[in-house]
């Protein structure tokens, strides 16, 4: 026999998440009196407090935090069966979830498709973009089963959550074709140049700041672009010189139009590229292999 209802704990399990009765109402689509009901007597059947009520905040007490982390554990690894019995059942089309950050240069999320189609030609490829910390957390609830970040992103250990680096790539000045005669002195010729800058917090950021400070240069900063896809396009239109990654510009469609500079400084800011993933009780096969093998050289 079960020893409690498990309805019951889904529903402190998603009460706890929404810290509200009444969104947890409508995302498990019961009335707000029906789920209070059933609430109570979880509550009642441990006899203890689980929630500190408030009517727009509903926090968990100590007690209640250590149910919820069971909960957690409990279903997250029975939406791990369930993919696992999905994928099992169409392993001709095996599924993968992946989420992408759009720090990520698109040519090398392109490469990564690109090799799960050669490890798995019939693979049925969910791919989106989000921000990195939404994304962590459809991971730990297996919605997405591989991240792709320009960070590796620590969390506690129990969490499961790993970080495997596929790629250190030199980041370059590059500039449109007809202006590269006007810098062939790099630092030197970055006084009053026009720059294209990745916006703050972006590391890439911060590490030029650094680079302007040691090398006492005054550079134009024209723009500063969260999109590394229109920060690219501008530098190709000949808008100012623009720090990008390498691989990045070696495999887009304005490569005809972009010169990469040479730096004597022997400029040395990097993009690193990681594959993010959870532990599972039955690893899945895809995700294990494009881990093991897939790097940027």
């Amino acid at each position: 026999m079960l020893p409690f209802n498990y309805h019951h704990l889904y529903y402190f399990y998603v009460v706890a998440k929404e810290r509200s009765v009444s969104k947890a109402a409508r995302a498990l689509h019961v009335s707000q009196p029906a789920l209070s009901s059933q609430l109570k007597q979880f509550e009642n059947y441990w006899g203890l407090k689980l929630f500190n009520r408030d009517p727009g905040n509903m926090m968990l007490t100590e007690e209640g935090l250590m149910i919820f982390n069971y909960a957690k554990a409990i279903f997250d690894l029975g939406q791990e069966l369930a993919n696992t019995v999905v994928n099992r059942k169409h392993t001709e089309d095996l599924r993968i979830q992946l989420g992408a950050s759009s720090a990520v240069p698109k040519a090398i999320v392109e490469a990564l498709v690109q090799f799960i189609y050669r490890c798995k030609p019939t693979a049925n490829l969910i791919l989106r973009q989000d921000k990195i910390d939404n994304m962590i957390e459809d991971l730990m609830v297996h919605k997405l089963d591989l991240v792709i970040n320009d960070f590796s992103y620590e969390t506690p250990f129990e969490q499961g959550i790993q970080n495997h680096l596929a790629g250190t790539i030199p980041m370059v000045f590059c500039v449109n074709k007809d202006m590269a005669k006007q810098f062939k002195n790099i630092p030197k010729d970055l006084n009053g140049a026009p720059l294209i800058l990745p916006t703050a917090p972006d590391r890439t950021y911060h590490a030029m700041q650094n680079y302007i400070h040691t090398h006492k240069i005054k550079p134009k900063i024209i723009a500063e672009i969260q999109d590394l896809e229109l920060g690219r396009m501008l530098v190709a239109m000949g808008k100012g010189v623009g720090l990008l990654n390498s691989y990045a510009v070696l495999n887009c469609p304005e490569r005809k139009n972009l010169a990469i500079l040479k730096d004597r400084s022997k400029l040395k800011i990097n993009d690193t590229i990681y594959l993010i993933n959870r532990v599972r009780k039955v690893p899945h096969p895809l995700i294990t292999r494009v881990i093991e093998n897939f790097r940027l050289g």
